[in-house]
């Protein structure tokens, strides 16, 4: 009897470690999933035009903070609000999640202020050619765009 006890035990050893795994990894998986497909990018005319002159988005904010300040979608209106309530006409541009690898990480808002949440930080130069869509947008409360408003309300 002491045999088929010593079996029980060594697959309880077995099988415990490996579902153990398994429900880790299908965490990690639906953590991953939960991840923005998109992030964006508001730019006024000028630092556009600076922008797309150096090939790399550019503005000061981002050089002072040491990183590129992004938007999910449910975000840009919260952003639109409060940075850009002044300008007239402004450039969104949209890039791929996925196309800005391990350098994109969600973090706390910098600097802390009345938003909460993580926004997507880039911590490296932002390359013009990773745009996946730009979209000009004038004032009128900041129309946005339809892929964005249905982005965001998916």
């Amino acid at each position: 009897m002491s045999k088929n006890f010593f079996s029980w035990k060594i697959l309880g050893m077995i099988v415990i470690p490996v579902a153990i795994v398994m429900l880790i990894f299908e965490n990690n998986q639906n953590i991953e999933f939960e991840m923005e497909t998109n992030v964006y990018k508001i730019l006024t005319q000028e630092q556009w035009l600076i922008s797309k002159k150096n090939g790399f988005v550019t503005t000061e904010l981002d050089t002072k903070d040491g990183f590129v300040h992004l938007s999910t979608a449910k975000q840009l209106a919260g952003t639109l609000y409060y940075f850009f309530g002044q300008d007239e006409a402004l450039v969104l541009l949209q890039f791929n999640s996925s196309d800005l690898g391990d350098k994109l990480i969600f973090e706390e808002p910098y600097p802390k202020n009345k938003r909460s949440g993580k926004f997507p930080h880039f911590y490296s130069r932002l390359d013009i050619d990773k745009t996946s869509n730009f979209w000009e947008i004038d004032r009128g409360a900041f129309i946005l765009p339809e892929e964005v408003i249905l982005e965001q309300e998916n």
